[in-house]
């Protein structure tokens, strides 16, 4: 077996999915099958990776993501930047589908772009119409564009945030008395759910969590957090502390991944893939907490149940924005709608009020 060879027969695969033969999913595994059969060929190992999603755009326009990446990292977060190269590659591969060049570019093609995409955000253009001004900032910089769409993209209607719930020390409780720790798998899940609880840390930062992070002997946990790329130190309180010690005594394979969770199947290397989605699914049902599509009790409504707390116990915003690793205090002011006993303390009575209509009195 040779490259050559992979590549006729991935030749030949495409022609049977193009035929209906297969669906996509099987593609895929058979290209992932047939490449790691060559990696163990070549080099007599296999190594546990995903298949890096193909970008979407020229390889021209490639190079100019990248240098917008590389700019925009000067005053931006890593999670900001990412949402701003995200929604630029958006708008190169529109202009690819209408065969419009980047040196061409008009105010009406950018119009046109917000157009065909207004209908995917639903909670408002703020988004894409920052990024894409962003983006033709940069490339105006760069002689790339001369298209001035500074009066479309000036102003943009105030995005509608919507307050997603968290859960209640009710169903907190019954979704980890429902976990089963009595198997790996339930070890694993149990400290992963405790552990965000306890810290209100993401579910990303939780997967990525390396050994060295935890210090048992300060009962600390010390990481730079995926989204923002700052440094956090967070305490590890006894319930989550015992919980991984559990999974990573009796639970966890024998690994020489350096993140504390792990896979429970060969090859035993760090979660991947909707994981957080994967651990609620299994244990909400099983815990009696009714839970639709949409209805936002996901892995992250325990970072929101732990913020939530927070300002239910009269934590000031600026401790409650430091614990989470929130950039910015406004990130932290949503959990002061979630946290509706508080929120009751502050209403104002209505009985200097007169009322007005006579059907209402």
């Amino acid at each position: 077996m040779d490259a050559d060879l992979v590549e006729r027969f991935l030749r030949a695969m495409d022609v049977r999915l193009s035929g209906g033969e297969i669906g996509p999913v099987m593609r895929s595994s058979l290209e992932k099958s047939v490449r790691a059969m060559l990696e163990f060929q070549l080099s007599g190992e296999v190594r546990w990776r995903r298949r890096p999603a193909r970008s979407g755009v020229t390889p021209f326009y490639e190079t100019v993501l990248e240098d917008f990446a590389a700019s925009s990292r000067q005053d931006l977060s890593v999670g900001s930047t990412r949402l701003a190269v995200g929604e630029a590659r958006q708008f190169l591969r529109f202009l690819d589908r209408s065969g419009k060049p980047l040196g061409d570019l008009a105010v009406d093609d950018v119009r046109g772009y917000l157009i065909d995409v207004r209908p995917r955000h639903t909670s408002g253009m703020g988004n894409p119409v920052w990024a894409i001004r962003r983006f033709l900032r940069f490339t105006n910089s760069q002689g790339l564009t001369g298209v001035d769409a500074e009066g479309l993209l000036g102003k943009v209607g105030p995005r509608r945030v919507r307050v997603l719930p968290c859960f209640t020390m009710d169903e907190t409780t019954r979704i980890l008395a429902a976990i089963d720790t009595s198997a790996p798998h339930g070890k694993r899940d149990y400290a992963m759910v405790a552990l965000a609880l306890s810290t209100g840390l993401r579910g990303v930062d939780i997967v990525e969590l390396r050994r060295d992070a935890i210090d048992w002997h300060r009962d600390e946990i010390r990481l730079v957090q995926r989204k923002t790329s700052e440094a956090l130190t967070l305490p590890l309180s006894a319930p989550a502390g015992n919980a991984i010690a559990d999974w990573l005594l009796n639970g966890r394979p024998e690994s020489t991944a350096p993140e504390v969770f792990v896979r429970l199947k060969a090859p035993f290397v760090r979660l991947t893939g909707p994981t957080g989605a994967l651990l609620m699914a299994r244990w909400l049902d099983k815990a009696g907490v009714i839970h639709r599509a949409g209805d936002g009790k996901t892995f992250h409504a325990l970072r929101r149940t732990t913020g939530t707390r927070l300002v239910e116990s009269g934590a000031q915003l600026e401790l409650t924005a430091q614990i989470l690793g929130h950039s910015r205090i406004d990130s932290s002011r949503r959990y002061i709608a979630l946290a509706d006993a508080s929120l009751r303390e502050c209403c104002l009575p209505l009985d200097s009020w007169a009322c007005t209509r006579e059907g209402l009195r």
